[in-house]
This record gives structure tokens, sequence and C-alpha cells, in this order.
């Protein structure tokens, strides 16, 4: 429905024409539930007329204006409590942005001051100060009031000309701005751990709290809270259960249908309170345990720098700095959780609001629950008997057609029951996706197991009208598309091995006409609509619990702006690093090759060959030196020739014998473009 921001400012405004005030959330809700849970009047995949929309928001004043509701008030106190969570995660989350904020400026503005020389002294007092004011901050970058502040100054002013005299901005400045970002968080701290010592020893610590002391304080006393308030809501649970119980076995004169439902409305509004607490109890728990670690590893530092330093007038840096590094880390980190343990109290306080928010019809002094306490329980075969005729008076028939017809099933197993619409009966499943019960014996981590809707048994949701009973894993774990389930009895349980699809479709019925039911069974995923998450804008993300369980909602993810700088013309660079545009280095590379592959260098030791050398093992052949030339010229010289005359041909014709020395004269010859060998 895109029209959905106007439907809900009509809704907000038609409540506060009745003077009754609703927040757009919760009216974006109570549209959305309103929207999925009449699908016959409203089809999701047709566009809405606006007499739908007029009907839709007619149906949500309607809705908000009730009193008096228990069911009503479920709904506000899951939207208060999600808005409540985020809006504390929020208001943490910007406080640290804040202060992380104004630390970058600072950092910003000491490091765009650049003396012009060593000598430059009005930039090096500048760049001391602004260093100094960076020190004297709280952990909110905010400056201390009044005399604090003075105290603090001394106690800065006196660590700091120890740790960083003003001899060292000469090289600070040297450094790059990276380089000094570190620099200045980790002087920061030292100084921070200085101060924190002489607190510890009763000589400063001018506006610095003891965080170890208030964190370890809070968590008592948020755990001490959260615990009465869980026992006291568990009894009321008990007794609600225990009078509904009663009511449906015995029916009792005095009690009607309506009280009934009544009751169950009631319990359902219990149940997520306790869910609520028992979420914060976990989170305090977590911080607590968190607390002490870090508690106990603070008061550790402290106790080793006091035996490191004594009475000693000088100590080595190298030996202290580290400690009061990590004292000071130890105290940011004790103050953190400090902050989340006092934004769950702020969480448990608005949640507070929503103890009282309806008027009880179920008192421990009821008539019914002093019945309901005296009478005897239930056997086995008594409890079966009822829960075969719930059973029936949901399916719409009577209670001896159910034991008639149980019966006609265990005579004549091969006549098949009719199936309901939306039904899969457990036998005309794969193999693979019926149903298993596990058992404390067969499974090792029987107890860690996230059971879908919060435990509830899902066969009591179905046949009871919504009614919320706890199941018991003594019975044995179902396992069915890999989600686990509990079951309140023995004929849940084999009622779900037999068409578990019925009742997890039940389910999903049945919070369609309750949907407070939707968040407190965790449907979400069922009904992505509704889901609150997705009506604060979709940005707020389920906080899971360790098991895969969500507890509730986280803050929205943070959000940076980002940007990418790109050239205009990109400038293609297709070099090959093989390529060769010279003939004569192709040749030359060919030659190498050819070269390589001739050559083989094989070897075998023997006894006779042992210790000996052969030299034509492998074979090289010379290398063919040339040079290129524009043109190439020679010169040759006469040739001389000594040979012995008269010794062939006729003789008569030779005068004389004896040896002739012969000179040739040989004329060069010029090439021009070619190349010489």
């Amino acid at each position: 429905m895109e029209e959905i921001e106007e439907v809900v400012q009509e809704i907000v405004a038609g409540c506060k024409a009745h003077k009754v005030t609703v927040s757009p959330l919760l009216a974006a809700f109570c549209a959305r539930t309103i929207l999925e849970g009449d699908s016959v009047s409203f089809a999701l995949e047709k566009d809405l007329s606006d007499d739908d929309v007029n009907k839709i928001i007619e149906m949500s004043i309607a809705r908000l204006l009730e009193r008096d509701s228990p069911s009503l008030e479920t709904v506000k106190m899951q939207v208060g409590f999600d808005s409540s969570h985020v809006t504390a995660e929020e208001r943490v989350r910007n406080r640290r942005n804040r202060a992380e904020e104004k630390k970058r400026e600072r950092h910003r503005d000491i490091i765009s001051t650049k003396p012009l020389d060593s000598n430059d002294f009005d930039s090096l007092t500048t760049l001391y100060r602004e260093i100094f004011s960076l020190l004297t901050k709280t952990r909110d970058g905010d400056d201390y009031d009044g005399d604090v502040r003075r105290s603090v100054e001394r106690e800065v002013a006196a660590a700091v000309e120890s740790v960083f005299p003003r001899i060292g901005l000469k090289s600070f400045v040297q450094l790059s701005a990276e380089e000094k970002k570190q620099q200045l968080d980790e002087l920061a701290s030292i100084v921070t751990g200085i101060r924190l010592f002489n607190k510890e020893s009763g000589k400063g610590g001018a506006g610095l709290e003891s965080v170890e002391v208030l964190a370890s304080n809070k968590v008592g006393e948020l755990s001490d809270i959260i615990q009465a308030e869980l026992e006291a809501v568990n009894d009321v649970c008990a007794d609600y259960q225990e009078a509904i119980v009663f009511s449906n076995l015995r029916k009792p004169e005095q009690v009607t249908e309506f009280m009934i439902q009544r009751w169950k409305d009631e319990l359902s509004n219990r149940r997520q309170y306790l869910s609520y607490l028992q979420s914060l109890f976990e989170d305090v728990s977590k911080c607590g345990g968190k607390v002490a670690s870090l508690r106990d590893m603070y008061l550790s530092e402290l106790d080793d720098l006091g035996s490191l330093v004594g009475g000693r007038n000088s100590v080595p840096k190298e030996h202290v700095y580290p400690k009061f590094d990590k004292i000071a880390r130890l105290w940011n980190s004790i103050a953190d959780e400090l902050e989340v343990l006092l934004s769950r109290e702020g969480t448990l306080n608005d949640l507070a609001d929503f103890k009282g928010s309806y008027t009880a019809t179920l008192n421990p002094a009821s008539q019914v629950l002093a019945l309901a306490r005296d009478a005897p329980n239930l056997s086995t075969e008594e409890e079966a008997e009822a829960a075969r005729a719930a059973v029936a008076v949901a399916d719409g028939v009577g209670a001896a057609a159910a034991e008639e017809k149980a019966e006609e099933k265990e005579d004549t197993e091969e006549k098949k029951e009719e199936v309901p619409k939306g039904s899969v009966p457990a036998d005309l499943l794969p193999v693979e996706k019926r149903p298993q019960v596990l058992s404390v014996d067969s499974t090792p981590e029987f107890m860690q197991l996230p059971l879908e809707y919060q435990g509830f048994c899902c066969w009591t949701i179905t046949n009871r009208g919504g009614l919320l009973l706890p199941g018991k894993p003594g019975l044995g774990v179902v396992q069915y598309n890999d989600t686990f389930y509990v079951f309140a009895h023995e004929v849940a349980l084999q009622a779900f091995l037999d068409d578990p699809v019925k009742y997890c479709k039940g389910v999903k019925d049945t919070a369609m006409k309750s949907p407070e039911l939707i968040h407190l069974l965790r449907l979400q995923n069922e009904f992505p609509n509704t889901a609150i998450a997705k009506l604060m804008g979709g940005e707020a993300q389920p906080k899971i619990e360790e098991g895969g369980i969500p507890l509730g909602f986280d803050a929205p993810k943070e959000k940076k702006d980002q940007s990418t700088e790109t050239p205009t013309h990109f400038i293609e660079k297709n070099i090959d690093p093989s390529y060769e545009w010279n003939s004569w280095g192709l040749r030359r590379r060919a030659l190498q090759t050819a070269n390589l592959r001739k050559c083989k260098t094989t070897s075998q030791q023997t006894d006779n060959s042992h210790m000996r050398r052969e030299n034509d093992s492998q074979v090289y052949l010379p290398k063919t030196s040339s040079t290129m030339t524009k043109t190439s010229t020679g010169t040759c010289t006469n040739k001389e020739i000594t040979y012995v005359g008269g010794l062939r041909g006729d003789t008569s014709r030779v005068k004389t014998k004896g040896v002739v020395n012969l000179s040739l004269e040989i004329k060069p010859t010029i090439n021009k473009g070619t190349s010489h060998r």
C-alpha cells in the first residue's frame, strides 16, 4: 500500500480527535496487521480502493480507541520497547560520534599547524597550546567546569611536562599526519593513565569518575530489580495458566467463555512483559560479566604499577608508559559498558509503564484460582480425553463424534481420514522432511536447542484459541524443517508428528487474528510487512542472540559519505612484453631456443665412471657474431705464394728448377647495406 504514510496520518489525527495520543509507528503497525489479518476483505494482490482505505482507517481508529484492552496494551508494549531500545542505542552512538568528531577536529587543527622552522617560536607555542587543550577535555570532548577545570589543567600540565616536553615539538612536526594522530592518541591515553594512577594514590584525578565502582553498583542494582520483577511476573503467569487450564478442563459454572478469553489476553500480555524482562536481564548479565573482567584487570594493573613505582623518584619510561596506556584503555572500556547499562536502565523504566496498563481480572485471592489449586491433578487418560475434546471443538464436531472417530481409526488403519485444507499428513511427506523426536540421550546439545515459538506449545496455540502454554522438553523435542518444537503433553506431540503442516499453519492463522502474537512468538519472517523494524524505516536490524534468536532491535546502521575519483579518459596500455620488432632479435631468440632444445645433460654414476671427467657430455656450438654497418669496406694485402717450379710439365721448356716466390694483388669489394662476416 503506497498510501501508508497518508493512512497513518489519518489514523493519528482520528485518534487525536478523540483525545488519544498515538505514535505513527503504532498506527502503522495497527494498519498493517488489519490489512494482512483480514485477507478476505483486503486482497493483497489487488490495489486498494478508496473505500478499502477508509475502512482500514476506521478499523484502526476503533482498535486504537479500545479501553482497558490487554491485547492492545501488548501491541503498545511491543512498539514502545523496540522504539525505546533503538532510541537508547542511537543516543549512545550519537554521543560517541560527537566526541569522535570533536577529537578529529582538534587533530586537524594540530596537524594543520606547521611552523616555518625550529625557531618559529609563535607557531610552536600555538601548537603546544592546542595539544594541551586536547588533553584537558572530557571523554565527550567538552570542557570541565569551574574549579575542576583548573585542577585538571594543573594535573595535565605536570603530566605533559614529563611525557611530552616542549623540546619534543621539533621532532613532532617532522612526522606524517597519520603518525601525528597516533602519537596524539597515545599521549592522551598516557596522560589519562597518569591521572588515574594519581587518583588511586589520592594525589589527583580531578574530573575522573570511579567508573569501575559505578558500573559494578549499576549491574547489581539492575540485576536485583529485574530479578525481583521476573519472579513476580512468573508467579502471575503461573496463576493465569493454572486458572485457564482448570476452567477448560473442569468447566466451573462461575467462569464464562468471555472470562477465559480475557485471561488468555492478559496471559499473553504478561508473557510478553516477561520476555522483555528476560531480554534485559540477559543484557545486564553480559555487561556485568564484562565489567567484572575489566575491573579485575584494571585493579591488577594499578597494583602492579604501584609496586613498580613504589617510593622511587624516577622509573624508566619504557616500563611505566605502557601500563599507564593500558590503565586508561581499560577505564574507557568500563565507561563504555556503564553507558550501555544506563541505556538498559532507561529501557527498563519505559517498560515499567506497561506493568499495570490494564485492569487485571484475576488476582491471587480469586475463587477460581483457589478451586484450581485444590483440584486433583488429571491423569494421563483424562488429559488425553480433554485434548481430544479440544480438537473436536476446534474442528466443529462434538466430543462423542471425536471419540467415535478415534476408535474407528484404531480399528481400521487402512481408512484414510479427510485431510483438512492446507494440511499435509506426515506419511505423505518425503522421508527426509518428516518430523523426528529428539531425546536427551540422542542429542548432545539438547538443552541448547533454539525452540520455535519461544518454547510454547503450537498445538495449544492452535486448538485453544491462542493460549500460551510452555512445552515440556522432557517429553522430547521434535525437529521439523531445521526447527525445534516442544509440546505440553503427549497428545499434542503425537498430533504434530501426524500432521506438522496443520499446526504450523494454525499458529500463523491464530497470529493473524491476534496481532500481538506476531512479535511474542517471533513470527516476523511470516509477516514481514508488520515487522516493527521495517515500520521504523527499514534501518533497524534485529538483535540476534547466541543461537539465532532475535531479542529486539539494535540501532540503525551507521552511514557515511563516500566518494571515488576516476579519470575523465582512461588510457589503455596494451603492452605485450614478449613482442619483438627486430627480425635479427627474433632470429637470435630462435637460435637460442634451438640450441637449448639440443642441449641435453645426462649422467649416470657407476663404479668405472666414478671420479672421472667427461668433456664430451655437453657440446655448445660456437657463437656467431656479426656487425651491422651502413657501408662495409675492406682492404686486401698481396697474397704471397711460394712453390717449387719445374717439377711438372714439359721439362724441355723449363730452364731451371727451384723455389718460386709469387706475389698476387687482390682488389677489395665494397658492399652497401649488407653485413660483412
